[in-house]
Parts: C-alpha cells; structure tokens; sequence
C-alpha cells in the first residue's frame, strides 16, 4: 500500500491525463499505467520529465530493437526478483 496519493487512470484529468496517454501510447498499448509511475501523478511535468529519461535510455537506444529489449529488462527484474 503506497502511503503516496496516486491517481487512476480515471481519475486523471488535465496534463496528467495526457501524460498517461503518452506513457500507455509507448508501453504499446497497455492496459494500466505502472504504479512506479503513477506515484508522481501529483506532479504531471516531473512524471514526463522522468518517464522521457526512462524511455530515452531503456528502450530505443540500441540496435537490438523494442522486442529484445524488453526480453532483457524482464530478465533482468525476475534475477532480482523485482516485479517491475
């Protein structure tokens, strides 16, 4: 339980809505906005500014292509046992 107020998807209104509309748009097309994400819903710039570094250097980055990447991201969260 976060002790953080966070905002559901239909909760979001204004710029924090189309923040969540960018963060879903690039997570091809999920279905829910991560929870890592939405603790800085109360502050719409911060989140784009650290979901813009967060996809600049963790996916696109390389010649390995979205499909790899995300392979090893997931391989890497379950070696630490991190569910993110």
């Amino acid at each position: 339980m976060t002790w953080v107020k966070t905002f559901a998807e239909n909760e979001a209104t204004g710029r924090l809505a189309e923040v969540y509309g960018e963060i879903k748009q690039h997570w091809m097309g999920a279905r829910s906005i991560p929870n890592i994400m939405k603790c800085m819903g109360l502050r719409p710039e911060a989140l784009r500014s650290v979901w813009g570094l967060a996809a600049g250097i963790t996916f696109g980055a390389s010649t390995l292509g979205r499909a790899r990447e995300e392979m090893i991201a997931t391989a890497v969260s379950a070696l630490n046992h991190c569910h993110y």
